[in-house]
């Protein structure tokens, strides 16, 4: 009980000091799969809404993919790594909610790989 009542006074406190924060902020798809030797190349549906105005970044890029109030677009990207999308206060940089986008690469011929040696495994 007593730590649900420091998280909702850390909390309040947060609210009270005029920070931005996203009040809906929606990023999808999370993960991209991509074949070996080709880049992830994704659609990423991105949304949110609040009362300050609230870029859009790439964490290892200066510039913002798109600022706004409310917002619901989509982006076409092409992902090498794991990305960490961050949504800043466009007046003071300060950091609102972030989401990682992982990138996977799928080996198709792994699976007939695993199950030829399954295979060899019951023959003496």
């Amino acid at each position: 009980m007593r730590l649900l009542f420091i998280s909702l006074l850390l909390g309040g406190a947060m609210l009270c000091t005029g920070q931005a924060r996203a009040d809906s902020f929606s990023l999808k798809p999370r993960l991209c799969l991509h074949h070996s030797h080709q880049a992830c190349s994704l659609q990423l549906s991105v949304e949110w809404q609040n009362e300050q105005q609230l870029c859009l970044y790439l964490q290892s890029k200066a510039e913002p993919l798109l600022c706004g109030r409310e917002v619901r677009q989509q982006l076409q990207l092409v992902l090498t790594e794991h990305s960490r999308f961050e949504l800043r206060d466009q007046q003071s940089g300060a950091l609102v909610s972030q989401r990682l986008v992982r990138v996977l690469q799928v080996d198709l011929n792994a699976g007939d790989q695993l199950l030829k040696r399954s295979r060899s495994w019951g023959t003496p």
